[in-house]
């Protein structure tokens, strides 16, 4: 599976439950006039938004961020903010300790597929109800058919993301190393294909690995479906085969599986890599690793190159696609939460309001940004700062509104246009909008995540031989009640498929 389930895993331990609904592939439409049509509620009682976002960043910037960000709420709403971020390797440990806990918590950042069985065990809350008083703004600018991504049994539990909603895969890595082994690599169009690169790269640079995970994962050359998580999948989102399968039993799976380890065995995945902590990027910034297999969208290069400080070049080797899941970034209120509707009032802020967008996104100007060209919103690193020092990372894609926010130097001025493009065109699952249910079986998803979780990322980083574990992982899958979900979701899509004709 790739980085999202992977990173669903986590949660399997303290969650059990259902999954979101599906979606269509309408586009959010944005707003720039930084308005809000809330409750006029600058005379409500005081009350502190706390936020959990992902990426680095200092705790004195954070608090920082939070003071100017405070400055804009408190005038409209009397609400302070109060942001805590966390790296990526720590995020997932950090939300399953707050969900599990007491600790007060009005707004996170997840994978979609991370929280979907938090719904009914009550980790997160339904925020249907606040929408129209608190969150009528972004209410209208999301499409109905983004919203059925946060949907379940009629309630609205998250806000979905307004960023890319396709993918493609392929590889990212170092340009200067690439271009110094001399091989043509713009000719490279499959995982296959890439390795004499990366024997060339181990020669010329034997301190640095070749292909680095991150956090412990390693994203899959495949346009599978994954029909909203758990086991059982469309092989392809092309074309109109809509049986599910198990894709770990795919001569697919065995063959990418047998490449890595095979190159595992060569030196040219980092060693332990299922297992390591560390961000791909930071990895690659840092002259340890060349490159890292990754998605893909408009302006991937950039985006990569603020966090890794060099130029970067991507290649891709799976065509975009979309799937029910590509809706994958969500903002939640959780059951921690004091005030939900606070929170929800808040969100929509930062949904429509660039200030404060940006301050969430880029941090704070002459800090950690400057403007190149401010009429554009075009902006850069102030001289001194860079990907490998700033106190606070900027992750657009990561907050509920990228579109709003600034640009950053080397992309294009139109790339927020792009994006859209890209969700427009990219190729359709046949499944596209299939909302999965998984109440029914939720003792055999427990158990098939467990079985996962013990061999997917160590399969998918070179760490075993596929030769004798796939068999082994498929035992343990079928024992686990893998055949019970797989037949569950057949007869749920079928359902779909049938009443939507």
């Amino acid at each position: 599976m790739n980085k999202k389930k992977a990173m669903a895993l986590l949660l399997v331990s303290v969650m059990a439950g259902s999954m979101l609904a599906g979606c269509g592939s309408d586009n959010a439409s944005s707003s720039n006039d930084g308005s809000s049509k809330s409750a006029d509620s600058s005379n409500q009682d005081s009350y502190t938004v706390k936020i959990l976002a992902p990426g680095d960043a200092s705790t004195d910037d954070c608090a920082k961020i939070s003071e100017a960000a405070s400055k804009i709420t408190e005038e409209k709403f009397n609400t302070k903010v109060e942001l805590t971020r966390v790296g990526f390797g720590s995020y997932d440990q950090q939300v399953n300790l707050t969900l599990a806990s007491s600790e007060k918590l009005d707004l996170m950042y997840e994978y979609c597929g991370n929280v979907t069985s938090a719904i009914s065990s009550g980790q997160i809350v339904p925020i249907t109800d606040y929408l129209d008083s608190y969150g009528s703004d972004m209410k209208s600018q999301i499409s109905d058919s983004d919203w059925k991504c946060v949907t379940f049994n009629g309630d609205i539990y998250g806000v979905p993301a307004n960023k890319e909603k396709a993918t493609g895969w392929g590889f990212a890595m170092n340009k200067e190393m690439a271009d110094a082994t001399g091989i043509d690599y713009s000719s490279i169009k499959t995982e296959e294909e890439l390795e004499p690169l990366l024997e060339k790269v181990k020669e010329m640079y034997p301190d640095v690995y070749p292909i680095v995970s991150n956090n412990g994962s390693m994203s899959l050359m495949t346009d599978q479906d994954d029909l909203g998580g758990d086991i059982g999948s469309l092989e392809s989102a092309s074309g109109d085969n809509t049986t599910v399968i198990n894709y770990y039993g795919t001569d697919e799976y065995m063959n990418e599986m047998k490449l890595r380890y095979d190159w595992a065995q060569k030196g040219l995945l980092m060693p332990d890599a299922s297992t390591s902590t560390e961000n791909a990027n930071s990895l690659i910034g840092a002259g340890k690793g060349f490159g890292r297999f990754t998605n893909t969208k408009p302006g991937i290069e950039k985006e990569m190159e603020k966090e890794v400080g060099k130029e970067v070049v991507v290649l891709e080797m799976v065509k975009p696609y979309t799937t029910t899941t590509r809706v994958d970034i969500v903002w939640y209120v959780p059951h921690n939460s004091e005030k939900p509707e606070r929170a929800v009032q808040v969100l929509n802020e930062i949904y429509t309001n660039p200030d404060l967008a940006n301050l969430f996104i880029n941090g704070l100007e002459g800090k950690h940004y400057e403007f190149v060209d401010k009429e554009k919103g075009i902006v850069n690193y102030p001289e001194g700062v860079n990907a490998s020092n700033t106190g606070y990372t900027s992750l657009p894609w990561a907050w509920p509104n990228e579109t709003i926010s600034y640009i950053w130097e080397g992309l294009d001025s139109d790339i927020w246009d792009q994006i859209q493009e890209f969700n427009k065109d990219a190729t359709v699952s046949p499944a596209k909008g299939f909302a999965w249910d998984n109440t029914e079986v939720q003792n055999e998803v427990t158990a098939c995540a467990n079985v996962v979780a013990k061999y997917g990322p160590a399969l998918e980083c070179g760490s075993l031989d596929p030769e004798t574990t796939i068999p082994k992982f498929l035992d343990e899958l079928k024992a686990a009640g893998a055949d019970t979900i797989i037949a569950e979701k057949q007869k749920q899509l079928d359902a779909w498929l049938e009443a939507n004709k």
